[in-house]
């Protein structure tokens, strides 16, 4: 494996989120070490069951991975479930069984790799390659901008999050982070922002003010600095 082929990985997996089932107490805390090195965060879940409880309460997860024999509920199991509804989902089995009916089921049910323990960090590599790959996560990459105060805009979905939580935006709002971001821009005029949001210059700064200044009181952040007497800058992450 080249550090190039790493690099690419983990540029590409790193804003994600996953959801790892393992019911080994001591096996979970190692993979979790190693796992942290590519992805955002992880959820953790010592069953299927809790990990079915998890996957519907909340949608934070871009990717599953998944041990088979578990109590309450087992791994092919809780794939089953989770294909009903979700077919798209990435879903990886890292497990210690290397039966065949057991491979055989988990291909029926609809996983995307087969990883046995005690596992290597090439095979994690591949695998995440081939679901980079599959699911077009470079795509994913470029559309998650970073921003400031560990802010991210989804650019596919026009969206807002902050530590993985949605922020619930208004339309002008919207066209805000929008005009900034799909332009690739860092500042705009005062007129720039009023004709996109606006649709009209009147050389009246007044509502833009405002506008910035409600955003700045829902996030709790202030994610655009004042450019005196021309208008205002986004804040990007500085890597």
């Amino acid at each position: 494996m080249t550090p190039g082929k790493l690099e690419h990985v983990i540029k590409c997996t790193k804003n994600l989120n996953v959801l790892y089932i393992e019911d080994n107490i001591f096996v979970q805390k190692q993979t979790t070490k190693m796992l942290e090195s590519f992805f955002n965060k992880i959820y953790l879940a010592n069953n299927g069951k809790e990990a079915l409880e998890l996957f519907e309460k909340e949608n934070l997860y871009n990717l599953v991975i998944t041990d088979i024999e578990m109590p309450l509920l087992d791994g092919i199991s809780f794939i089953e479930t989770i294909r009903e509804y979700n077919k798209k989902i990435p879903i990886i089995i890292l497990s210690a069984h290397d039966n065949k009916s057991y491979f055989l089921k988990t291909i029926n049910a609809g996983i995307d790799g087969y990883i046995l323990k005690p596992y290597t960090l090439e095979q994690i590599v591949e695998t995440l390659e081939y679901i980079i790959e599959k699911y077009d996560l470079q795509k994913t990459f470029d559309n998650m901008i970073k921003l400031e105060f560990n802010f991210i805009w989804d650019k596919d979905k026009r969206l807002l999050y902050k530590d993985d939580f949605q922020i619930k935006l208004s339309k002008n709002e919207t066209k805000l982070f929008e005009l900034f971001i799909e332009t690739n821009s860092m500042i705009k005029t005062y007129e720039e922002i009023e004709y996109y949001l606006f649709d009209d210059c009147d050389d009246n700064t007044k509502k833009i003010r405002n506008l910035i200044r409600r955003l700045k009181i829902k996030l709790q952040y202030d994610l655009f600095d004042t450019i005196y007497s021309y208008g205002y800058s986004l804040k990007y992450r500085q890597v």
